[in-house]
């Protein structure tokens, strides 16, 4: 058997010493044994200490945050580009009807709109990119920054809140709200990133390095093509533009 030392207070060694006097224990290693078993079985196999909870590791890291991460990654990718007087958004389908059930089903949009100047493009777990699609229709927000602060609120409640889990869900958030095209990055952990274009999901580092090679600002057109090219010409192309003059 495994011999374990550790080191207790004079408080705490007192504190044993009258359970073992009052109780079923003959000495206090076996009362400290039964507890450790009774813990063990309490927590099951999964219990890490800061992987339970959205809490900071010892080492600085938030465990939470890095898995959600993760999720996000595991997506489809998806493509947001500023033009000269708007913004798009394009995403490789989701999937063909027979991988999700046949030709009676259609899989979900990864592009949301909220009326005629702003969408999300999401990537990872669908239910949680429709969270943040909810709290913009509800908000109804009159600026790009309002948008931007309801969805970085969303996520940065579930980051910081032990009752919930980070959403798993990266996203691109598109605007025209203030009369010109803007491009915004979000993360699980809240984190946000004015962009020109940006690439999220499955392979997006090597899209991104292509697209800071091929990105010029310039017509609408000119962006699907570079959508096309950067998400390699996928069948039945996924593409809402918002002009900044709302068409």
């Amino acid at each position: 058997m495994t011999e374990v030392r550790v080191a207790l207070s004079e408080e705490i060694d007192r504190y044993l010493g009258s359970l073992v006097r009052t109780g079923p224990f003959a000495n206090k290693a076996e009362l400290v044994r039964a507890a450790l078993v009774n813990f063990a079985g309490q927590a099951g196999p999964m219990a890490q200490g800061f992987d339970l909870e959205t809490c900071f590791a010892p080492d600085g890291r938030v465990y939470q945050l890095e898995y959600a991460r993760e999720a996000a990654l595991r997506g489809l990718p998806g493509i947001g580009i500023v033009f000269d007087g708007g913004v798009l958004l394009a995403a490789a389908p989701v999937a063909s009807a027979a991988k999700v059930g046949g030709k009676l089903v259609r899989g979900p949009s990864k592009i949301r709109r909220v009326g005629d100047r702003l969408a999300l493009l999401a990537s990872g777990l669908v239910a949680d990119a429709h969270m943040a699609f909810l709290r913009l229709q509800e908000s109804k927000p009159k600026t790009t920054q309002e948008a931007l602060d309801q969805v970085v609120r969303l996520y940065w409640e579930h980051s910081v809140d032990r009752t919930k889990r980070p959403l798993g869900a990266g996203l691109l958030l598109a605007s025209t709200l203030d009369g010109d095209g803007r491009l915004f990055s979000i993360d699980p952990s809240a984190a946000y990133v004015d962009q020109d274009a940006a690439v999220l999901g499955e392979g997006c580092e090597e899209r991104t390095e292509i697209l800071e090679r091929r990105y010029r600002r310039g017509t609408a057109k000119e962006a699907e093509r570079l959508a096309l090219e950067i998400l390699n010409k996928p069948e039945n192309l996924e593409v809402v533009r918002l002009a900044a003059d709302g068409r």
